[in-house]
């Protein structure tokens, strides 16, 4: 009998060799190994996920939901000072070739990031009236974006830093456990009938936390706290040059602020309900690739040839991403519940954004594995995505409500990623290259 993993190999490529004019080489097998690993890991996590929130939305209400959605769109954006030192970790620890330097780069980005996330917090928290009113949440709410923020870095460092040592497996299962323990907290919460977007907050951290603790333990070998000066510098000068980028960002998520601002509570909770099975599902998507993706791209010596490639695959993507998306949103509003109104013109703009972000990202990552420069080109165009997104919104969102918003995404995203490919030069194509496949 053939072997599972084979088999799926000659299933793939078929399609692999229309879309790409050749065979299946031995890169692209390991790419696309490690990518199911995630994928099978993540799908089931986005199941469990998908459902929190279904169950979220129609429990708590588009108010409370939208509480839910301000308390982690804040959250994300406090992460900024936290993780900012997690891509370099990730992009140096993939390059690094022997067991010391990969448990070196780790341990000293481990110390970096927690001094950031402590000295962070205190300023969060000294800070907090001012930046209540500049966020428009009150004080209770941004308090729990704050530790949202904490938790969720302590599980992202942890759990990314498998990607460095390529445990995949061990990857795609802590990914999957992070849904379980949040879905079980919230209907945990549920049934002692503690229905509201606090129980909902409550379970996201200890999704995070119980998580984190696990990696910890699993991680001990490569948390021995060392701190080496040279790897610290090189992390950090990344870090600095992608800061700037990383705050631009993550505020495309200030959208959902300032349907708080022009409009209500209630709508920010309905924006939430279309960006979920949408722009959601297209980073979850993208995070399943990306995963080998990254690590796989920042040890590639010939990145341009990775674009060529995927170039190819785009306009079949494109085709496809976007009629799924739109069908996935009708179905989860439908098991939303009839206090969530569904516009096909709303969605159509979601879905049509949700594409867009998806090749943002890869475009993105694809410049981020170049070091230094692409940080610095990442930088710019998220900076122009984000005034694109600020300067449309506040003219849309007050003439045409959330659909304004869907139109901005589109156009957001869309700048942006025409901007890197502007800047495709700085992608490195040196001899002898490093192809995703071998020619026939």
């Amino acid at each position: 009998m053939m072997p599972l993993k084979e088999l799926g190999f000659r299933l793939l490529s078929a399609p692999y060799e229309l879309v790409f004019k050749e065979k299946m080489g031995t890169e692209a097998r390991k790419l696309i190994l490690g990518t199911s690993y995630v994928g099978i890991g993540t799908m089931f996590g986005a199941l469990l996920a998908l459902t929190f929130s279904i169950l979220g939305a129609r429990i708590l209400g588009p108010g409370n939901f939208g509480n839910l959605g301000l308390v982690t769109t804040v959250g994300a954006i406090l992460t900024i000072s936290m993780q900012v030192s997690l891509t370099p970790m990730i992009k140096y620890g993939s390059e690094a070739q022997d067991h010391f330097a990969r448990a070196s780069i780790i341990s000293t980005s481990y110390v970096l990031i927690a001094l950031l996330t402590a000295v962070s917090t205190c300023a969060y928290v000294l800070f907090s009236a001012p930046l209540s009113y500049v966020f428009g949440v009150p004080a209770e709410l941004f308090f729990f974006a704050l530790f949202f923020a904490v938790t969720s870095t302590f599980f992202q460092l942890t759990l990314n830093s498998l990607r460095i040592l390529l445990k995949m497996r061990a990857y795609a299962l802590l990914t999957a456990a992070q849904s379980v323990v949040l879905l079980a907290a919230f209907l945990t919460f549920i049934s002692k009938d503690m229905k509201s977007w606090e129980s909902a907050a409550y379970s996201y951290y200890l999704s995070y936390a119980v998580i984190g603790f696990i990696l910890v333990i699993y991680l001990k070998d490569y948390m021995k706290l060392r701190f080496d000066r040279s790897w610290a510098k090189k992390v950090m000068h990344y870090s600095l040059l992608a800061l700037p980028g990383a705050v631009a960002g993550i505020f495309m998520g200030v959208d959902r602020i300032l349907i708080n601002k022009f409009m209500t509570t209630a709508d920010v909770g309905i924006y939430n309900a279309y960006f979920l099975p949408s722009i959601t599902v297209a980073f979850m998507l993208w995070t399943v690739i990306n995963a080998a993706f990254f690590p796989y791209a920042s040890k590639s010596d010939d990145k341009s040839a990775i674009l060529r490639h995927a170039s190819k695959a785009a306009p079949y993507l494109a085709a496809s991403l976007t009629p799924l998306v739109l069908l996935f949103e009708w179905i989860i509003f439908f098991l939303y519940g009839r206090q969530y109104p569904f516009s096909w013109e709303i969605a159509l703009f979601f879905a049509i954004a949700a594409t867009m972000s998806f090749f943002y990202l890869a475009l993105s990552w694809l410049m981020a594995s170049e070091g230094t420069r692409g940080a610095k080109v990442n930088t710019l165009s998220s900076i122009i995505g984000l005034i694109a997104l600020i300067g449309l919104d506040v003219v849309l969102i007050p003439l045409i409500g959330i659909l304004g918003a869907a139109i901005t995404l589109v156009f957001a995203y869309l700048i942006a990623a025409l901007y890197l490919l502007s800047k495709r030069r700085v992608l490195s194509a040196n001899q002898p290259p490093l192809t995703v496949t071998q020619s026939k």
